[in-house]
């Protein structure tokens, strides 16, 4: 995951402190989610235009959010990031939502990281394997395929990589062979 500045990190953490205090993280995750799906950053830059007036700013991002059918709660923050100029830290401020969120949730994000899609059994034995050593989570499987790891797979949980790919294994012998000679 990329690093989250301490500015985003604040509104995140206001808009989920706000979403768990009204009942409605899952409406509102749900609603920041369309409205990463159509933010530009182009849109973000225009908005920072210190010509705009705030009022002005407020009335677009009020449209905005209305054309999404966003509630009362996510307009409002949006309202608040515009005001501040702060609209270029979204998809800061929505990562470091959705990661309150599945830590709310006792979610763990595992990704499958291989060069074909996995199976169901090879993601139940994922979802096993890491089971074990984080009891009492619920485990998310994210796959992302790669072909430059030309076969095996990886496991990403958090910072942790498990490396069983046909490429490392490849550079590891090569490392020993290269041992081996000198």
């Amino acid at each position: 995951m990329p690093r989250v500045s301490v500015v985003a990190k604040n509104y995140s953490k206001a808009l989920f402190v706000a979403a768990k205090k009204t009942n409605s993280l899952d409406k509102s995750a749900a609603e920041l989610e369309i409205f990463k799906q159509n933010f530009s950053t182009s849109f973000a830059h225009e908005l920072k235009n210190p010509v705009i007036a705030k009022n002005d700013l407020v009335r677009i991002i009020s449209d905005v959010t209305q054309k999404f059918g966003l509630g009362q709660l996510t307009s409002n923050f949006f309202a608040s990031i515009i005001r501040n100029r702060r609209l270029n830290l979204f998809p800061e401020i929505y990562e470091d939502f959705i990661r309150l969120v599945k830590q709310d949730k006792n979610i763990l994000e595992v990704e499958i990281i291989s060069a074909v899609k996995a199976s169901k059994t090879q993601i139940d034995r994922v979802k096993v394997l890491v089971g074990k050593k984080y009891p009492g989570k619920t485990i998310a499987i994210k796959e992302t395929l790669q072909e430059k790891i030309m076969g095996g797979i990886q496991i990403k949980v958090g910072s942790e990589i498990i490396d069983a790919s046909l490429k490392n294994q490849l550079e590891t012998l090569k490392k020993e062979c290269l041992a081996a000679i000198n």
